[in-house]
């Protein structure tokens, strides 16, 4: 799974607000798959979610120009990537718009 978003905001802590804003509404829209987010640096983090009892990982990465969130998906679990990529792919770029304008 990898998905890459273009951010061009000038500081990478209102990328991290970008990421949790969508965060909050995945977590509603996917709320069956028990998603989770963490950060161990202000620029490294990682989304969990369950899917068929199974918890996968994917990472979250922050750069200057771009937001990366990307991890192994098992064959089996393929089948929800494309959801779970588009889910995510949208939120994060209405909350990109969001931020470019001055609302976060």
């Amino acid at each position: 799974m990898k998905y890459v978003a273009k951010h061009g905001l000038p500081d990478r802590s209102r990328v991290k607000a970008v990421v949790e804003k969508a965060y909050e509404t995945y977590k509603v829209k996917l709320a069956d798959h028990k998603p989770a987010l963490s950060w161990t640096t202000d620029s490294e983090g990682e989304l969990a979610f369950s899917v068929l009892g199974k918890t996968l990982r994917v990472g979250i990465h922050i750069t200057d120009i771009e937001v990366r969130i990307e991890g192994d998906m098992p064959f089996l679990f393929r089948p929800f990537q494309g959801k779970v990529e588009r889910v995510l792919g949208e939120e994060i770029e209405k909350w990109i718009v969001k931020a470019r304008a001055g609302e976060i």
